[in-house]
Order: structure tokens, then sequence, then C-alpha cells
């Protein structure tokens, strides 16, 4: 799959299964990237091109795609790592298939800001798409107040529109607490879509995939729901 499959699948997703909350937000970033000598060339031209890299606008990501093709293949290092990647992040809310509207309880103000990713609030959903050799999504998802009958509505619908597959045996449950915190504990999926016991009240899920040049290395994690679930985070 190439970069610009990767994108345009990433916004597939977003369209048929999300309201957004806020704007997809675009930039460049230049890492230094370890037993790999500095590119200045690259740089440079990115600063022609763009200007201030650090944030792209919306009608510009046609421009950006462009660039990574004429820079491929950028240089790596031993492990793969090139060292400017473009960058798409957004959060979200997940849709209801049944109601086509946005899941009820997707609100971090429920949960007193408990993380269940860094900088991931429960009540939240996000996705981060990273475009350079390569491309790697990582992606958190939070529904709250998912029982049996919602995680089979929901996640097989999500798993047909996402270029992974859930792991049955990573789900994680949230359940609150008398004293306000929430309780962690491991559950059973089969499928991504059926768990042991009812009420769950928040689940997450780590799941890796990986890929080649020109392919989509997808990193999943499945994140929190307050009968809930969720993936998340990038390497």
């Amino acid at each position: 799959m190439s970069r610009r499959d990767a994108y345009e699948r990433t916004i597939a997703f977003l369209h048929a299964c999300t309201q957004p909350v806020g704007l997809i937000e675009y930039k460049f970033a230049v890492n230094n990237v370890p037993e790999l000598k500095p590119v200045p060339g690259l740089e440079r031209e990115l600063r022609r091109r763009f200007g201030d890299y650090s944030h792209i606008a919306a009608d510009r990501v046609s421009d950006a795609l462009a660039f990574l093709d004429d820079i491929d293949p950028q240089p790596t290092n031993k492990w793969g790592m090139a060292p400017l990647w473009f960058w798409a992040a957004c959060r979200f809310r997940i849709i209801d298939p049944s109601t086509a509207r946005p899941l009820p309880g997707q609100d971090p103000e429920r949960f007193n800001g408990l993380e269940y990713e860094w900088r991931v609030p429960l009540g939240t959903s996000a996705l981060h798409l990273a475009l350079h050799n390569r491309a790697t999504l990582g992606i958190e998802l939070c529904i709250p107040d998912a029982d049996e009958e919602v995680l089979r509505r929901v996640v097989p619908w999500l798993q047909d529109y996402l270029p992974f597959k859930f792991s049955p045996k990573q789900w994680r449950a949230w359940t609150p607490t008398k004293a306000g915190s929430f309780k962690v504990r491991k559950m059973t999926a089969s499928r991504g879509s059926e768990t042991q016991g009812r009420g769950v009240p928040g689940a997450t899920q780590s799941t890796y995939c990986s890929g080649r040049h020109s392919e989509v290395v997808w990193h999943l994690h499945v994140g929190p729901m307050v009968g809930a679930i969720a993936p998340g985070g990038l390497t």
C-alpha cells in the first residue's frame, strides 16, 4: 500500500466511523535519528517548499504527499528509521452504526482526567498517522458504557474499516470503584466482538502489524471504554 493509499484509507475511516472533534492537524517533523548522519538537504528543501513546516494547511496535503514521493527513499539507520516524517493527527467521537450518531458518554470529564494512554484520557478517541519511507498508524478508541450488545454492534463495524485485526487476547476492562478510581482487568474477546461478562466499562488492547517500504505499518493499541473500548499509540 502506498503512502497516498494509507492516507486515503485513514480519511475514509474517519469519514465513515467518526465525528470530528476539531480539525485534522498536519505537520512535518525532522528527527535526529540514532546512528544516521544529518541530511541537511532534506530540511532545506522542506523549508523551501513549505516554509514553517510545523503546521501544514489541509489544502497542501497533496503537496506534502508528493514531496514524500520526490525524496523517497529517505536514508535510514540500521533499524529503518528515516529522518523526515509527515504527521496527521485528530481527535474524534465514534459513531454508532445503528443510529449514525456518536455513541453516548464520550466525554473525558466523566473520568476525572484518567489517562489510558499518555495524554489520552478515558472518554476520548484519537488517531495519529505518520508517513515516511513507511506508514504507521496509532489509534486510540474509547467507547463508554459498552456492554455485549454494543461490542457486537460496533467492534466488527470498526474492524471492517481498519487495516488491522483486533487481538482477542489483549482487551482490558476499566471498572469504576467506589473510591472514584478505576480497576483494570483483562477480559476475553472472540474476534474482538464478544466478551466474558456484561456491563464492561472500559477496555484496552495492543495489536501490532508490520510491513516494509511502501506498505502500511499499522500500529494499533486499543485503549479504554467505560463500558468502553479503545486502541492507540505510535512507535
